[in-house]
């Protein structure tokens, strides 16, 4: 696989500092060839101590994309192929990634924990990463931070809210128009670093070309109609990452007018 990345990250019209961070990293492999992972936390606790829990969870994710997934891989089956050009994942490889991710997650909130009862403050993030790898992908999703799939204009969002406005959608108390204008809409029921387990939400796929990936903060989507988001991030085959970074660049200014009081960040990936 082949990709074009653009990002942005803004600390918006209010605050007086980004708590959001960003990764993206990119390697080769021998077997999978070319593998991309993409990485954005939300913070949240304060001037320092939101950007504090995003900054150590986006770290920890870059430490494992270079120690973690070359030992997922090297750790797989070694069952010859009968079709060698197959390029897709083997299971092991994938229930492997996944098992790494829990772990990793699981002992940044502990750490995050710790911390904040050390200091006294109360600190967590929102997580959502993106692994993409042999033809593949695996996400994850802690908090409302979200991941949009979109291709030919459909938009598709491939994460799940965990926050209390969208469990009271999925039980059919609120719709999505009073959600938007609810006092608890930022209020989630899962974050790395103030709670005690965190269950995270895992989505496996493949991925076809001339497909726009989007992770994406609350800041960001929460002020977009679903046109605003299609036509501005909507590709053509050939289409270049400069192209890519002024359309979003654009988006960024448009949720800016609109009074987006929030930090704002996006990660565009486009599969070519």
């Amino acid at each position: 696989m082949e990709f074009n990345v653009s990002f942005c990250t803004d600390k918006g019209l209010v605050k007086e500092v980004n708590q959001d961070a960003i990764m993206v990293k990119v390697a080769g492999t021998t077997q999978y060839g070319k593998v991309l992972m993409a990485v954005l936390c939300d913070g949240m606790g304060g001037l320092s101590q939101g950007e504090v829990a995003s900054a150590d969870l986006v770290a920890a994710f870059a430490t494992w994309f270079e120690k973690g997934l070359p030992a997922a891989l090297s750790g797989k089956n070694k069952t010859e192929r009968l079709d060698e050009d197959n390029q897709s994942i083997e299971a092991d490889v994938r229930a492997e990634i996944q098992y790494q991710w829990i772990e990793l997650i699981n002992d940044v909130n502990k750490k995050l924990g710790a911390f904040g009862r050390a200091n006294g403050a109360k600190l967590g993030t929102t997580v959502v990463a993106i692994l993409f790898i042999g033809g593949e992908f695996i996400a994850v999703n802690v908090g409302d931070s979200r991941i949009y799939m979109l291709k030919d204009k459909v938009k598709t969002q491939i994460t799940h809210d965990q926050s209390v406005v969208q469990s009271l959608i999925d039980k059919g108390v609120m719709n999505r128009e009073e959600a938007e204008e609810s006092p608890q809409r930022s209020v989630l029921l899962q974050c790395v670093g103030a709670s005690e387990n965190v269950k995270p939400q895992f989505i496996f796929g493949s991925i076809e070309k001339n497909t726009s990936v989007i992770l994406c903060s609350d800041g960001f989507w929460r002020k977009l109609s679903e046109e605003e988001f299609t036509d501005g991030l909507d590709n053509l085959p050939d289409v270049t990452e400069d192209d890519m970074q002024k359309k979003l660049d654009g988006i960024l200014e448009l949720i800016k007018s609109k009074g987006e009081k929030d930090n704002i960040s996006a990660i565009h990936i486009y599969v070519k």
